[in-house]
This record gives C-alpha cells, sequence and structure tokens, in this order.
C-alpha cells in the first residue's frame, strides 16, 4: 500500500511539475507574441516614415529640376545679353 501511494505522490509532483513547466511555456510564449506584434507595430511605422520621406524626396528632386531649369534659362538669357 505504501508503494502505491508513493508511486501516486510521485506521480502528483511530475503532474504538478509538468504544469508548472506549461505555464513557464506558455507566458514565454504570450511574451514571444508580444515582442513580434511589437516589432511589426514599429515595422510599419517605419514603413509609413520611408513612404513620407520618399514622397519629400521626390518633391524635392522636382523641385532641384524646375529651378534648374530656370538657372538654364536665366544663364541663356544671360548669355545672349552678353
Amino acid at each position: 500500500m505504501d508503494a502505491i501511494k508513493k508511486k501516486m505522490q510521485g506521480m502528483k509532483l511530475e503532474k504538478d511539475n509538468a504544469m508548472d513547466r506549461a505555464l513557464l511555456c506558455e507566458q514565454q510564449a504570450r511574451d514571444a507574441n508580444a515582442r513580434a506584434e511589437k516589432a511589426e507595430e514599429e515595422a510599419r511605422a517605419l514603413q509609413k516614415k520611408i513612404q513620407t520621406i520618399e514622397n519629400e524626396l521626390d518633391q524635392t528632386q522636382e523641385a532641384l529640376m524646375q529651378v534648374n531649369a530656370k538657372l538654364e534659362e536665366k544663364d541663356k538669357a544671360l548669355q545672349n545679353v552678353s
């Protein structure tokens, strides 16, 4: 009878340890998912920032082309005057 009680106590201890490990793994999984979600949010924010910067670059390049065109016109006009 003692052997059965000891076996049951051992099995209960194993079960408790397994449950503890399962809870720990579940918490680690939740933490990993939270970190992954945060990383995805940061990636989306960076992508949005990149898009904004690319748009600003396009606008600046367009403005530069217009200024260069005006500068060339004025340079030609100045050469014709000289």
